[in-house]
């Protein structure tokens, strides 16, 4: 995955519920483990426009 990749973070990491979709804005590396920043994309009120994160690329779901 790089930057700009959009991809779908599942409901049981992103806080919101469901699915939604994102695009993926900055992959930083500490120590070993990979933490990924997204703008959520997804047409949902509470989401759209907002950033969130995961700790681990696999986490993600490509598009």
């Amino acid at each position: 995955m790089k930057t700009g990749d959009r991809v779908i973070v599942p409901a049981e990491i992103n806080g919101y519920g469901r699915d939604l979709r994102a695009i993926i804005t900055e992959i930083e590396e500490f120590f070993g483990a990979t933490f990924v920043t997204v703008i959520f994309t997804e047409p949902c009120p509470e989401a759209c426009g907002r950033t969130g994160g995961v700790y681990h690329d696999f986490q993600l779901i490509a598009e």
